[in-house]
């Protein structure tokens, strides 16, 4: 079962593409973030994506003129990276309306959506922090260009889902390892919910 994460994306200098009219952004990293929470590389996920790599406008999957473009996704040195290719100004003017938004520099945004399947609190043996929540299996959803990276009602309802997530992922038992060692196993938790389906709007 899904919990479903918002995030900010970060756009990479100097990757447009006019050729293609693409842009690359990086999507994530395993830097810990300011909800506390890392994302690990090796649990991404990009299967479902991949099926329909689309890229959305303010993450608005009910109108066919928010799908923007599609994008390309890779993890390429311990970055998930995302390049999106615009539809052209026939097709879409607004896609290409915003293409050229970005080119000019007038809208940075962008967000990702990410389907949380597995976690775990940090393992101090492993050197991570203990209080740090760790993603350790999680599908790309989508992403999408924003106007706002993150409103305050999309903020609120993001910390409380990583509240909901530390509150799952407790400690289920504890068993002697070979080395004597308390080892803690944690549940694999369940829930649904659709985040900021309307960001932006």
């Amino acid at each position: 079962m899904n919990k479903e994460i918002l995030r900010n994306v970060e756009m990479r200098a100097e990757s447009f593409n006019e050729e293609e009219r693409s842009v690359e952004f990086v999507i994530s990293t395993e830097a810990r973030d300011s909800y506390g929470t890392v994302f690990l590389m090796s649990g991404w996920e990009l299967e479902r994506y991949q099926n329909n790599p689309v890229v959305l406008f303010n993450h608005d999957a009910r109108e066919v003129d928010s799908v923007v473009g599609y994008s390309e996704v890779r993890i390429e040195d311990g970055k998930l990276i995302g390049k999106v290719y615009f539809e052209d100004a026939e097709l879409n003017p607004l896609a290409d309306k915003l293409y050229r938004k970005i080119k000019a520099g007038t809208i940075r945004g962008a967000s990702i959506r990410a389907g949380v399947l597995d976690a775990r609190m940090g393992d101090k043996a492993k050197g991570e922090d203990k209080e740090t929540l760790y993603f350790t299996r999680q599908e790309l959803m989508e992403w999408s260009i924003v106007t706002l990276n993150s409103n305050p009602d999309a903020v609120a309802r993001n910390q409380k889902t990583i509240e909901e997530l530390r509150e799952q992922v407790k400690p289920e038992t504890e068993t002697e390892t070979t080395e004597g060692k308390k080892e803690v196993r944690f549940d694999v938790y369940e829930a649904q919910s659709i985040i900021n389906q309307n960001q932006g709007k």
